[in-house]
Protein backbone atom coordinates (compact mmCIF):
# COMPACT_ATOMS: atom_id res chain seq x y z
CA UNK A 1 0.00 0.00 0.00
CA UNK A 2 1.39 3.36 -1.09
CA UNK A 3 1.14 6.06 1.67
CA UNK A 4 -1.48 8.35 -0.63
CA UNK A 5 -3.80 5.07 -0.40
CA UNK A 6 -2.72 4.66 3.52
CA UNK A 7 -4.21 8.73 3.46
CA UNK A 8 -6.94 7.68 1.97
CA UNK A 9 -7.93 5.15 4.63
CA UNK A 10 -7.27 7.04 7.58
CA UNK A 11 -10.09 9.66 6.21
CA UNK A 12 -12.05 6.73 5.30
CA UNK A 13 -11.74 5.49 8.78
CA UNK A 14 -12.05 8.83 10.78
CA UNK A 15 -15.69 8.19 9.16
CA UNK A 16 -16.90 11.69 9.08
CA UNK A 17 -20.54 11.90 8.74
CA UNK A 18 -23.76 14.05 8.68
CA UNK A 19 -24.72 17.61 8.47
CA UNK A 20 -23.68 19.02 11.51
CA UNK A 21 -24.45 21.55 14.21
CA UNK A 22 -22.67 21.92 17.04
CA UNK A 23 -22.45 24.27 20.62
CA UNK A 24 -19.08 24.88 19.02
CA UNK A 25 -20.50 26.70 15.77
CA UNK A 26 -20.08 23.77 13.48
CA UNK A 27 -21.12 23.61 10.00
CA UNK A 28 -22.32 20.70 8.30
CA UNK A 29 -19.66 17.70 6.59
CA UNK A 30 -21.27 15.05 4.54
CA UNK A 31 -21.06 11.10 5.23
CA UNK A 32 -17.61 10.19 3.16
CA UNK A 33 -17.94 13.46 1.19
CA UNK A 34 -15.91 16.73 0.56
CA UNK A 35 -16.64 19.62 2.89
CA UNK A 36 -17.95 23.02 1.40
CA UNK A 37 -15.87 24.92 -0.41
CA UNK A 38 -13.48 27.59 1.41
CA UNK A 39 -13.82 27.53 5.49
CA UNK A 40 -15.85 24.86 5.75
CA UNK A 41 -13.41 23.00 3.87
CA UNK A 42 -11.32 23.82 6.63
CA UNK A 43 -13.54 23.51 9.53
CA UNK A 44 -13.78 19.89 8.28
CA UNK A 45 -10.45 19.37 9.17
CA UNK A 46 -10.49 20.95 12.61
CA UNK A 47 -8.02 23.37 11.40
CA UNK A 48 -10.01 26.48 11.65
CA UNK A 49 -12.99 27.62 13.75
CA UNK A 50 -16.09 28.21 12.37
CA UNK A 51 -17.05 31.58 14.12
CA UNK A 52 -17.20 33.66 11.20
CA UNK A 53 -19.99 35.41 9.26
CA UNK A 54 -22.11 32.72 6.80
CA UNK A 55 -19.79 29.92 7.86
CA UNK A 56 -22.40 28.07 10.92
CA UNK A 57 -25.47 27.13 11.11
CA UNK A 58 -28.64 28.90 12.38
CA UNK A 59 -28.05 28.38 16.01
CA UNK A 60 -24.88 29.34 18.25
CA UNK A 61 -23.46 29.24 21.44
CA UNK A 62 -22.38 32.21 23.02
CA UNK A 63 -18.71 31.58 25.91
CA UNK A 64 -20.24 30.91 29.14
CA UNK A 65 -19.26 33.87 31.60
CA UNK A 66 -18.79 33.47 35.22
CA UNK A 67 -20.31 36.57 37.98
CA UNK A 68 -19.20 36.85 41.50
CA UNK A 69 -22.15 37.67 44.09
CA UNK A 70 -23.09 38.32 47.36
CA UNK A 71 -26.49 37.09 49.08
CA UNK A 72 -28.63 40.27 49.09
CA UNK A 73 -26.93 42.48 46.98
CA UNK A 74 -28.07 42.90 43.10
CA UNK A 75 -26.03 42.46 40.59
CA UNK A 76 -26.03 43.90 36.97
CA UNK A 77 -26.02 40.67 34.28
CA UNK A 78 -24.77 41.60 30.67
CA UNK A 79 -26.85 38.96 28.73
CA UNK A 80 -24.44 39.63 25.72
CA UNK A 81 -23.17 36.77 23.32
CA UNK A 82 -19.57 36.71 22.80
CA UNK A 83 -18.62 33.97 20.23
CA UNK A 84 -15.14 33.10 18.29
CA UNK A 85 -11.65 32.97 19.60
CA UNK A 86 -11.66 37.10 19.31
CA UNK A 87 -14.59 37.01 21.54
CA UNK A 88 -16.83 38.94 18.84
CA UNK A 89 -20.07 40.67 20.76
CA UNK A 90 -23.17 39.50 18.77
CA UNK A 91 -26.90 41.06 19.92
CA UNK A 92 -26.42 43.92 21.96
CA UNK A 93 -27.12 47.39 22.01
CA UNK A 94 -30.21 47.40 20.74
CA UNK A 95 -29.77 44.40 17.71
CA UNK A 96 -31.35 41.50 19.09
CA UNK A 97 -33.89 40.24 21.32
CA UNK A 98 -32.88 38.94 24.72
CA UNK A 99 -35.14 36.09 26.23
CA UNK A 100 -34.19 34.05 29.18
CA UNK A 101 -34.98 30.74 28.52
CA UNK A 102 -34.18 28.92 32.90
CA UNK A 103 -34.50 31.31 35.68
CA UNK A 104 -31.97 30.99 38.60
CA UNK A 105 -32.82 28.38 41.23
CA UNK A 106 -30.78 30.69 43.95
CA UNK A 107 -32.24 34.15 43.50
CA UNK A 108 -34.36 36.61 41.50
CA UNK A 109 -34.33 38.57 37.93
CA UNK A 110 -35.78 41.75 37.58
CA UNK A 111 -37.13 43.21 34.45
CA UNK A 112 -35.11 42.05 31.51
CA UNK A 113 -34.19 44.88 29.30
CA UNK A 114 -34.72 42.86 25.94
CA UNK A 115 -33.35 44.93 23.49
CA UNK A 116 -29.71 45.28 25.64
CA UNK A 117 -30.03 42.00 27.10
CA UNK A 118 -29.62 43.70 30.59
CA UNK A 119 -31.02 42.19 33.90
CA UNK A 120 -30.65 42.80 37.59
CA UNK A 121 -30.07 39.55 39.61
CA UNK A 122 -30.31 39.10 43.22
CA UNK A 123 -29.07 36.00 45.26
CA UNK A 124 -31.06 34.14 47.90
CA UNK A 125 -28.99 31.87 48.93
CA UNK A 126 -25.01 31.16 48.67
CA UNK A 127 -23.52 28.64 46.17
CA UNK A 128 -23.64 28.09 42.46
CA UNK A 129 -26.25 29.65 40.16
CA UNK A 130 -27.35 29.16 37.00
CA UNK A 131 -29.07 31.92 34.18
CA UNK A 132 -29.74 30.53 30.55
CA UNK A 133 -30.93 32.94 27.91
CA UNK A 134 -31.45 33.05 23.74
CA UNK A 135 -30.29 35.82 21.58
CA UNK A 136 -32.29 36.06 18.56
CA UNK A 137 -30.54 38.87 15.99
CA UNK A 138 -32.16 40.71 13.45
CA UNK A 139 -30.61 38.35 10.60
CA UNK A 140 -32.78 35.60 12.44
CA UNK A 141 -29.50 34.09 13.95
CA UNK A 142 -30.18 32.40 17.45
CA UNK A 143 -27.60 32.25 20.23
CA UNK A 144 -27.83 30.32 23.58
CA UNK A 145 -25.75 31.40 26.59
CA UNK A 146 -25.26 30.99 30.02
CA UNK A 147 -23.77 32.74 32.61
CA UNK A 148 -22.13 30.55 36.07
CA UNK A 149 -23.10 32.66 39.39
CA UNK A 150 -20.60 31.86 42.09
CA UNK A 151 -22.72 33.45 45.33
CA UNK A 152 -20.84 33.76 48.44
CA UNK A 153 -22.92 34.86 52.03
CA UNK A 154 -22.47 38.60 52.98
CA UNK A 155 -19.04 39.18 54.98
CA UNK A 156 -17.40 35.85 52.84
CA UNK A 157 -15.30 37.28 49.80
CA UNK A 158 -15.89 35.97 46.35
CA UNK A 159 -12.99 34.31 44.57
CA UNK A 160 -9.47 36.82 43.49
CA UNK A 161 -9.93 38.77 40.73
CA UNK A 162 -6.52 37.91 40.10
CA UNK A 163 -3.32 36.48 42.45
CA UNK A 164 -2.17 38.16 44.95
CA UNK A 165 1.33 39.04 45.24
CA UNK A 166 1.96 38.27 49.21
CA UNK A 167 -0.96 36.49 50.42
CA UNK A 168 -1.59 36.48 54.25
CA UNK A 169 -1.06 33.53 56.42
CA UNK A 170 -3.08 30.20 55.32
CA UNK A 171 -5.43 29.04 57.93
CA UNK A 172 -3.86 26.27 59.89
CA UNK A 173 -4.45 23.07 58.67
CA UNK A 174 -7.39 20.84 60.07
CA UNK A 175 -7.26 17.06 60.02
CA UNK A 176 -9.78 15.94 57.00
CA UNK A 177 -11.67 12.91 58.20
CA UNK A 178 -12.51 10.43 55.28
CA UNK A 179 -13.91 6.80 54.90
CA UNK A 180 -11.59 4.14 55.24
CA UNK A 181 -11.74 3.10 51.47
CA UNK A 182 -10.24 6.90 50.84
CA UNK A 183 -5.98 6.75 50.58
CA UNK A 184 -5.03 9.88 52.35
CA UNK A 185 -1.68 10.56 53.26
CA UNK A 186 -1.04 13.26 55.26
CA UNK A 187 -4.16 15.95 56.56
CA UNK A 188 -4.61 18.79 54.18
CA UNK A 189 -6.56 22.47 54.32
CA UNK A 190 -10.15 21.97 53.89
CA UNK A 191 -11.72 24.66 52.47
CA UNK A 192 -14.65 26.47 54.18
CA UNK A 193 -18.19 26.77 52.87
CA UNK A 194 -19.18 29.94 51.35
CA UNK A 195 -15.98 30.04 49.51
CA UNK A 196 -16.50 29.98 46.13
CA UNK A 197 -16.23 26.46 45.64
CA UNK A 198 -19.38 24.15 45.95
CA UNK A 199 -21.55 23.49 49.14
CA UNK A 200 -19.76 20.61 50.76
CA UNK A 201 -22.08 16.94 50.82
CA UNK A 202 -23.13 15.71 54.43
CA UNK A 203 -21.28 12.31 54.65
CA UNK A 204 -21.97 9.71 52.61
CA UNK A 205 -20.39 6.86 51.69
CA UNK A 206 -17.20 6.88 49.09
CA UNK A 207 -18.07 5.41 45.29
CA UNK A 208 -14.67 3.47 44.12
CA UNK A 209 -14.64 6.56 41.93
CA UNK A 210 -14.37 8.68 44.73
CA UNK A 211 -11.89 6.55 46.42
CA UNK A 212 -9.36 3.78 45.06
CA UNK A 213 -9.71 6.03 41.57
CA UNK A 214 -9.91 9.30 43.16
CA UNK A 215 -7.35 11.57 41.53
CA UNK A 216 -4.33 12.43 42.83
CA UNK A 217 -2.75 15.28 41.80
CA UNK A 218 0.52 15.41 39.63
CA UNK A 219 3.63 17.28 40.55
CA UNK A 220 2.82 20.40 38.14
CA UNK A 221 -1.11 20.32 39.45
CA UNK A 222 -1.14 23.56 41.93
CA UNK A 223 -4.80 22.59 43.40
CA UNK A 224 -4.70 20.16 46.27
CA UNK A 225 -6.99 17.40 46.45
CA UNK A 226 -9.13 18.80 49.32
CA UNK A 227 -10.41 21.15 46.35
CA UNK A 228 -10.65 18.79 44.00
CA UNK A 229 -13.28 17.12 45.69
CA UNK A 230 -15.15 19.88 46.44
CA UNK A 231 -16.48 18.88 43.04
CA UNK A 232 -18.65 16.20 44.42
CA UNK A 233 -22.31 15.10 44.00
CA UNK A 234 -24.44 12.20 45.84
CA UNK A 235 -25.56 9.62 43.15
CA UNK A 236 -28.46 7.81 42.77
CA UNK A 237 -26.95 4.85 45.01
CA UNK A 238 -26.46 7.39 48.28
CA UNK A 239 -22.69 7.16 47.27
CA UNK A 240 -20.04 10.49 46.94
CA UNK A 241 -18.80 10.59 43.00
CA UNK A 242 -16.54 12.99 41.67
CA UNK A 243 -18.02 15.17 38.80
CA UNK A 244 -17.77 17.65 36.38
CA UNK A 245 -15.34 20.87 37.28
CA UNK A 246 -13.19 23.40 35.71
CA UNK A 247 -9.87 22.87 34.86
CA UNK A 248 -8.72 25.94 37.11
CA UNK A 249 -10.07 27.11 40.24
CA UNK A 250 -9.12 29.55 43.02
CA UNK A 251 -7.61 27.81 45.68
CA UNK A 252 -9.66 29.38 49.30
CA UNK A 253 -5.97 28.68 51.25
CA UNK A 254 -3.78 30.50 48.94
CA UNK A 255 -6.10 32.76 46.71
CA UNK A 256 -4.15 32.16 43.69
CA UNK A 257 -5.64 30.38 40.45
CA UNK A 258 -5.03 27.25 40.88
CA UNK A 259 -4.84 23.94 37.66
CA UNK A 260 -6.02 20.14 37.89
CA UNK A 261 -4.31 19.08 34.70
CA UNK A 262 -7.22 17.99 33.40
CA UNK A 263 -10.53 19.13 32.02
CA UNK A 264 -13.82 17.05 31.29
CA UNK A 265 -15.04 18.84 28.37
CA UNK A 266 -18.57 20.69 28.18
CA UNK A 267 -20.12 22.47 31.48
CA UNK A 268 -23.22 20.24 31.69
CA UNK A 269 -24.53 22.94 33.76
CA UNK A 270 -24.74 24.46 30.05
CA UNK A 271 -27.60 21.25 28.73
CA UNK A 272 -30.86 22.37 28.20
CA UNK A 273 -31.14 18.98 30.17
CA UNK A 274 -29.42 19.49 33.24
CA UNK A 275 -32.19 19.91 35.37
CA UNK A 276 -34.04 16.84 34.05
CA UNK A 277 -30.70 14.91 34.24
CA UNK A 278 -30.12 15.57 38.10
CA UNK A 279 -33.36 15.17 38.81
CA UNK A 280 -33.55 11.37 37.60
CA UNK A 281 -29.60 11.10 39.25
CA UNK A 282 -30.57 12.08 42.47
CA UNK A 283 -30.84 9.83 45.97
CA UNK A 284 -33.95 10.57 47.38
CA UNK A 285 -33.81 13.28 50.25
CA UNK A 286 -29.94 14.29 49.19
CA UNK A 287 -31.42 16.38 45.60
CA UNK A 288 -29.84 19.10 46.68
CA UNK A 289 -26.31 17.10 46.26
CA UNK A 290 -27.31 15.59 42.74
CA UNK A 291 -25.45 16.00 39.55
CA UNK A 292 -23.28 13.92 37.05
CA UNK A 293 -21.73 10.93 38.98
CA UNK A 294 -18.48 9.67 37.42
CA UNK A 295 -18.50 6.10 38.01
CA UNK A 296 -21.78 5.26 38.84
CA UNK A 297 -22.11 3.09 35.98
CA UNK A 298 -19.26 0.92 37.05
CA UNK A 299 -20.06 1.29 40.83
CA UNK A 300 -23.33 -0.85 39.94
CA UNK A 301 -21.65 -3.43 37.85
CA UNK A 302 -19.11 -3.77 41.10
CA UNK A 303 -22.60 -4.73 42.83
CA UNK A 304 -23.63 -6.74 40.33
CA UNK A 305 -20.68 -8.75 40.00
CA UNK A 306 -21.19 -9.59 43.83
CA UNK A 307 -24.55 -10.88 43.11
CA UNK A 308 -23.33 -12.88 39.68
CA UNK A 309 -20.33 -14.64 40.64
CA UNK A 310 -18.31 -14.86 37.36
CA UNK A 311 -19.45 -11.62 36.29
CA UNK A 312 -15.59 -9.09 35.32
CA UNK A 313 -15.78 -6.03 37.32
CA UNK A 314 -14.66 -2.39 35.72
CA UNK A 315 -12.73 0.93 37.23
CA UNK A 316 -11.44 3.97 35.49
CA UNK A 317 -9.42 6.68 35.90
CA UNK A 318 -11.01 10.20 36.92
CA UNK A 319 -9.60 12.11 33.64
CA UNK A 320 -11.01 10.24 30.99
CA UNK A 321 -14.59 11.44 31.69
CA UNK A 322 -15.72 13.69 28.98
CA UNK A 323 -18.87 15.90 28.71
CA UNK A 324 -20.71 17.11 25.84
CA UNK A 325 -23.59 19.05 25.40
CA UNK A 326 -25.63 19.91 22.06
CA UNK A 327 -28.95 21.53 22.29
CA UNK A 328 -31.67 22.54 19.73
CA UNK A 329 -29.83 19.99 17.21
CA UNK A 330 -32.02 19.89 13.76
CA UNK A 331 -32.17 16.18 12.97
CA UNK A 332 -31.90 15.67 9.55
CA UNK A 333 -32.81 12.88 7.67
CA UNK A 334 -30.32 10.50 4.94
CA UNK A 335 -30.65 12.89 2.00
CA UNK A 336 -30.01 15.95 4.36
CA UNK A 337 -33.63 17.15 4.50
CA UNK A 338 -34.71 18.46 8.00
CA UNK A 339 -37.21 15.81 9.82
CA UNK A 340 -38.95 18.42 11.54
CA UNK A 341 -37.55 16.99 15.05
CA UNK A 342 -35.18 19.23 16.97
CA UNK A 343 -33.48 17.56 20.35
CA UNK A 344 -30.89 18.09 23.26
CA UNK A 345 -28.06 16.11 23.78
CA UNK A 346 -26.04 15.43 26.70
CA UNK A 347 -23.53 12.98 27.07
CA UNK A 348 -20.84 11.76 29.34
CA UNK A 349 -18.21 8.99 28.08
CA UNK A 350 -14.76 7.73 29.75
CA UNK A 351 -12.67 7.77 26.76
CA UNK A 352 -9.05 7.06 28.38
CA UNK A 353 -6.47 8.30 25.01
CA UNK A 354 -3.18 8.57 27.58
CA UNK A 355 -3.34 4.80 28.88
CA UNK A 356 -2.94 1.09 27.13
CA UNK A 357 -6.51 0.66 29.26
CA UNK A 358 -8.53 0.96 25.57
CA UNK A 359 -6.28 -1.49 23.98
CA UNK A 360 -7.55 -4.26 25.52
CA UNK A 361 -10.78 -2.87 27.33
CA UNK A 362 -14.39 -2.35 25.54
CA UNK A 363 -16.57 -1.74 28.06
CA UNK A 364 -16.41 2.24 28.83
CA UNK A 365 -18.62 4.17 30.72
CA UNK A 366 -21.54 6.10 28.93
CA UNK A 367 -24.26 8.57 30.28
CA UNK A 368 -26.71 9.38 27.31
CA UNK A 369 -29.46 11.49 27.60
CA UNK A 370 -31.93 13.43 24.96
CA UNK A 371 -35.02 14.53 24.77
CA UNK A 372 -36.92 15.59 21.40
CA UNK A 373 -40.01 17.33 20.33
CA UNK A 374 -41.26 14.17 18.95
CA UNK A 375 -41.94 13.06 22.67
CA UNK A 376 -38.99 10.90 22.65
CA UNK A 377 -37.37 10.72 26.61
CA UNK A 378 -34.34 8.77 27.30
CA UNK A 379 -31.89 8.93 30.08
CA UNK A 380 -29.40 6.07 29.69
CA UNK A 381 -26.49 5.31 31.93
CA UNK A 382 -24.45 2.04 31.12
CA UNK A 383 -21.24 0.51 30.77
CA UNK A 384 -21.11 0.50 27.02
CA UNK A 385 -19.01 -2.05 24.31
CA UNK A 386 -17.07 -0.37 22.03
CA UNK A 387 -16.25 -2.73 19.99
CA UNK A 388 -15.15 -6.78 21.53
CA UNK A 389 -12.68 -6.99 24.30
CA UNK A 390 -9.64 -8.15 23.64
CA UNK A 391 -8.68 -6.41 19.99
CA UNK A 392 -9.23 -3.19 18.27
CA UNK A 393 -9.02 -2.21 14.86
CA UNK A 394 -6.16 -0.44 13.58
CA UNK A 395 -6.85 2.89 12.78
CA UNK A 396 -5.39 3.85 9.27
CA UNK A 397 -7.08 0.26 8.07
CA UNK A 398 -10.17 -0.52 10.06
CA UNK A 399 -10.36 -4.17 8.55
CA UNK A 400 -7.46 -4.93 10.82
CA UNK A 401 -8.34 -6.00 14.32
CA UNK A 402 -5.39 -6.07 16.44
CA UNK A 403 -5.59 -8.79 19.16
CA UNK A 404 -4.34 -8.24 22.60
CA UNK A 405 -6.04 -9.26 25.62
CA UNK A 406 -9.26 -10.08 26.62
CA UNK A 407 -10.56 -9.35 30.21
CA UNK A 408 -14.11 -10.95 30.40
CA UNK A 409 -15.98 -7.78 29.63
CA UNK A 410 -19.29 -9.02 26.92
CA UNK A 411 -18.85 -7.84 23.28
CA UNK A 412 -20.95 -5.04 21.83
CA UNK A 413 -21.39 -3.71 18.20
CA UNK A 414 -19.18 -0.58 17.26
CA UNK A 415 -15.35 -0.46 17.11
CA UNK A 416 -12.23 1.12 18.71
CA UNK A 417 -10.23 2.52 16.14
CA UNK A 418 -7.06 3.63 17.46
CA UNK A 419 -3.78 4.04 15.30
CA UNK A 420 -0.51 1.49 15.84
CA UNK A 421 2.97 2.33 15.03
CA UNK A 422 2.26 1.03 11.51
CA UNK A 423 -0.27 3.90 11.61
CA UNK A 424 2.93 6.18 12.49
CA UNK A 425 5.13 4.96 9.76
CA UNK A 426 2.65 5.32 6.86
CA UNK A 427 1.03 8.73 8.00
CA UNK A 428 2.92 10.50 10.83
CA UNK A 429 5.96 10.22 9.22
CA UNK A 430 6.54 11.82 6.18
CA UNK A 431 8.43 12.44 3.39
CA UNK A 432 9.81 16.03 2.91
CA UNK A 433 7.46 18.28 1.10
CA UNK A 434 4.73 16.24 2.96
CA UNK A 435 2.39 17.62 5.66
CA UNK A 436 1.24 14.69 8.20
CA UNK A 437 -2.20 14.85 7.99
CA UNK A 438 -4.51 15.79 10.81
CA UNK A 439 -6.23 12.71 10.90
CA UNK A 440 -3.18 10.74 11.39
CA UNK A 441 -3.47 9.81 14.93
CA UNK A 442 -7.55 10.29 14.85
CA UNK A 443 -9.42 7.83 16.98
CA UNK A 444 -12.76 6.91 16.58
CA UNK A 445 -14.85 4.56 19.58
CA UNK A 446 -18.33 3.73 18.13
CA UNK A 447 -20.82 2.05 20.32
CA UNK A 448 -24.41 0.76 19.47
CA UNK A 449 -26.22 0.74 22.50
CA UNK A 450 -29.54 -0.90 23.20
CA UNK A 451 -31.65 -0.94 26.16
CA UNK A 452 -33.28 -4.67 26.19
CA UNK A 453 -36.08 -6.71 28.27
CA UNK A 454 -35.44 -10.23 29.16
CA UNK A 455 -35.00 -11.82 25.79
CA UNK A 456 -33.27 -9.32 24.22
CA UNK A 457 -36.68 -7.49 23.81
CA UNK A 458 -35.49 -3.85 22.60
CA UNK A 459 -36.71 -0.81 24.71
CA UNK A 460 -34.68 1.98 22.96
CA UNK A 461 -31.54 1.97 20.66
CA UNK A 462 -29.56 4.66 20.27
CA UNK A 463 -25.53 4.77 18.24
CA UNK A 464 -22.88 7.51 19.38
CA UNK A 465 -18.92 7.64 18.31
CA UNK A 466 -16.04 9.60 19.98
CA UNK A 467 -13.32 11.19 18.49
CA UNK A 468 -9.92 12.35 19.38
CA UNK A 469 -7.22 14.04 17.51
CA UNK A 470 -4.34 14.72 19.41
CA UNK A 471 -3.96 11.47 22.04
CA UNK A 472 -1.12 11.66 24.03
CA UNK A 473 -0.58 7.73 22.61
CA UNK A 474 -0.52 5.52 19.88
CA UNK A 475 -0.88 1.74 20.24
CA UNK A 476 2.12 -0.26 20.24
CA UNK A 477 2.56 -4.65 20.37
CA UNK A 478 0.68 -6.11 22.23
CA UNK A 479 -1.09 -3.86 25.13
CA UNK A 480 2.07 -1.52 24.92
CA UNK A 481 1.92 2.30 23.89
CA UNK A 482 4.08 4.77 22.47
CA UNK A 483 4.17 8.37 23.00
CA UNK A 484 3.19 10.96 20.24
CA UNK A 485 5.07 13.83 21.07
CA UNK A 486 8.72 12.40 20.65
CA UNK A 487 7.18 11.26 17.24
CA UNK A 488 7.61 15.50 16.24
CA UNK A 489 11.40 15.05 16.49
CA UNK A 490 12.02 11.61 15.23
CA UNK A 491 13.63 10.46 12.08
CA UNK A 492 12.92 7.27 9.99
CA UNK A 493 16.06 5.81 8.41
CA UNK A 494 14.31 6.55 4.75
CA UNK A 495 14.74 10.28 6.20
CA UNK A 496 10.93 10.97 6.99
CA UNK A 497 9.91 13.28 10.02
CA UNK A 498 6.73 14.76 11.27
CA UNK A 499 5.43 17.90 9.75
CA UNK A 500 1.84 18.63 11.21
CA UNK A 501 -0.14 21.21 12.27
CA UNK A 502 1.08 20.06 16.10
CA UNK A 503 3.94 19.54 16.01
CA UNK A 504 4.87 23.10 14.63
CA UNK A 505 3.94 23.71 18.20
CA UNK A 506 6.37 20.89 20.00
CA UNK A 507 9.07 21.96 21.85
CA UNK A 508 12.31 18.71 21.58
CA UNK A 509 12.72 17.23 24.35
CA UNK A 510 9.66 18.51 26.29
CA UNK A 511 8.24 15.54 28.45
CA UNK A 512 4.81 13.71 26.98
CA UNK A 513 3.11 14.96 30.34
CA UNK A 514 4.21 18.64 30.07
CA UNK A 515 1.41 20.57 29.77
CA UNK A 516 3.30 22.96 26.45
CA UNK A 517 2.86 19.57 24.85
CA UNK A 518 0.24 19.80 21.95
CA UNK A 519 -0.79 16.10 22.16
CA UNK A 520 -2.73 15.82 25.52
CA UNK A 521 -6.19 14.91 24.49
CA UNK A 522 -8.47 18.08 24.23
CA UNK A 523 -9.24 18.28 20.93
CA UNK A 524 -12.27 15.94 20.30
CA UNK A 525 -15.68 15.28 18.85
CA UNK A 526 -18.64 13.65 19.04
CA UNK A 527 -21.00 11.72 16.46
CA UNK A 528 -24.93 11.42 17.55
CA UNK A 529 -27.85 10.14 15.53
CA UNK A 530 -31.36 8.88 16.11
CA UNK A 531 -32.56 7.51 19.33
CA UNK A 532 -35.62 4.57 18.96
CA UNK A 533 -38.30 4.08 21.64
CA UNK A 534 -40.32 0.74 21.73
CA UNK A 535 -41.49 1.50 25.29
CA UNK A 536 -44.06 -1.31 25.28
CA UNK A 537 -46.05 0.04 28.35
CA UNK A 538 -46.64 3.23 30.27
CA UNK A 539 -43.57 2.42 32.90
CA UNK A 540 -41.08 5.42 32.35
CA UNK A 541 -38.61 3.91 35.13
CA UNK A 542 -36.97 0.47 34.44
CA UNK A 543 -34.09 -1.08 36.09
CA UNK A 544 -31.48 -2.83 34.02
CA UNK A 545 -28.06 -4.51 34.64
CA UNK A 546 -25.08 -2.56 33.79
CA UNK A 547 -24.91 -3.35 30.73
CA UNK A 548 -28.22 -2.23 29.77
CA UNK A 549 -30.11 -5.75 30.07
CA UNK A 550 -32.92 -7.26 31.56
CA UNK A 551 -35.10 -4.66 32.18
CA UNK A 552 -36.88 -4.71 35.33
CA UNK A 553 -39.81 -2.29 36.46
CA UNK A 554 -38.66 -3.02 39.80
CA UNK A 555 -34.89 -2.47 41.24
CA UNK A 556 -32.53 -5.43 41.59
CA UNK A 557 -28.88 -5.86 42.76
CA UNK A 558 -26.76 -3.86 40.70
CA UNK A 559 -29.56 -2.62 38.75
CA UNK A 560 -29.50 1.00 36.86
CA UNK A 561 -32.38 2.72 36.74
CA UNK A 562 -33.22 4.03 33.17
CA UNK A 563 -35.70 6.88 31.80
CA UNK A 564 -37.50 5.61 29.15
CA UNK A 565 -40.52 7.39 26.72
CA UNK A 566 -43.36 5.83 27.79
CA UNK A 567 -44.09 5.44 24.29
CA UNK A 568 -42.65 4.26 21.06
CA UNK A 569 -40.93 7.18 18.91
CA UNK A 570 -39.73 4.97 16.12
CA UNK A 571 -39.86 7.79 13.46
CA UNK A 572 -35.22 8.33 14.13
CA UNK A 573 -34.80 5.68 12.54
CA UNK A 574 -33.15 6.87 9.71
CA UNK A 575 -32.23 10.14 11.49
CA UNK A 576 -28.54 10.97 9.72
CA UNK A 577 -25.47 10.72 11.79
CA UNK A 578 -24.39 14.23 12.68
CA UNK A 579 -20.51 15.14 14.04
CA UNK A 580 -20.38 18.03 16.74
CA UNK A 581 -17.37 19.55 18.17
CA UNK A 582 -14.84 19.52 15.55
CA UNK A 583 -13.12 23.10 15.74
CA UNK A 584 -13.62 22.72 19.27
CA UNK A 585 -10.34 22.69 21.96
CA UNK A 586 -10.84 22.27 25.51
CA UNK A 587 -7.12 23.04 26.24
CA UNK A 588 -6.73 25.14 29.28
CA UNK A 589 -3.93 26.35 31.44
CA UNK A 590 -2.10 23.62 33.38
CA UNK A 591 -3.82 20.80 31.53
CA UNK A 592 -1.65 17.78 30.42
CA UNK A 593 -1.36 14.14 29.76
CA UNK A 594 -2.69 12.20 31.01
CA UNK A 595 -6.07 13.67 30.62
Amino acid sequence: MTRREAARGTARGAGTAGGARSTGGDGPTRRGGRARAGVAALVALGLVGMNVPGASAATGTCRTTTVAATVGAPVTLKLDCRVGRRDVVVGSRGRARTTIVVKPARGRLGVLAIRTGRVVYTARAAGRDVVRYRVRTRAGRTYRGAIVLRVARPGVPGPAPAPVATPGPAPAPAPVTLPAATPTATPTPTPVPGDGLPAPLPPAPASVASSTRAWVPAAADTCPAAVHDRYSVIGPDGRRYPTWHPPTTIDPATRRSCTFGHEHGDDPSTSDLYRWVTEHLAATGQEAYAGLPFGHATEALDAFAAANPGTAKRSEDHVGYKVTVANDVALLGTDGAALGTTCDYLTSVHQGSHSPDALSNNAHELVYAVRCSDGTELISTTVSRFGAPGVYERGCEPETRITTIDNGYPAGAGARLIPDRECVERNVLVPAGRTTSVWALYEKWTSVNALELPGGVPLARYETSFGVFNPSRYAGPNTTIGRTLPLCWETAADGDRANGVDCASAITGTPFDDARSPFDGTRRDVYLAGTTVQNPGTTRRWWTDPYGRNASPTPFPGGVCQLVSASGTPGQTDARIQVFGRNRSYDAAGVHAPN
